[in-house]
């Protein structure tokens, strides 16, 4: 993804970076029990901290579409590993949180942009 890219998408960059390896994964570039890169070559594929890289993928996790072993890194679970309706919920869990926070932030934007058309509308008030 360009820098510009980046800049204009709103997603943590972490849910970024997780949903590239999801479409990686569904695409089969990472077949079931097939370990996923270290997060030092994520974060570096990536241009993304550490950390990000490793909330990248514990967002796989919490999603049911990745498994990770303690000081072994993360797999592509086979399909019979995977978590059917516990899966499905976190990842409902996840995209909501993720849609409140974007709610959040539209709110905020908002509110800034109606304070400003305040201001302006007061300007123009006085000056007339």
């Amino acid at each position: 993804m360009a820098a510009n890219d980046a800049r204009e998408d709103k997603r943590r960059a972490s849910q970024r970076v997780a949903d590239a390896l999801q479409g990686r994964i569904d695409a089969g570039e990472f077949a079931p029990k097939e370990q996923l890169p270290p997060y030092r070559t994520l974060a570096a594929e990536y241009s993304v901290a550490l950390g990000t890289a490793i909330n990248a993928v514990k967002l796989l996790r919490d999603a049911g579409i990745v498994k990770i072993r303690p000081n072994a890194g993360a797999y592509v679970p086979e399909p019979s590993e995977q978590l059917d309706v516990v899966a499905e919920l976190k990842r409902a869990r996840a995209q909501l949180a993720t849609l409140d926070e974007t709610a959040k932030e539209m709110g905020s934007t908002i509110r800034s942009l109606e304070t400003r058309l305040a201001e302006i509308t007061n300007q123009l008030d006085e000056s007339s």
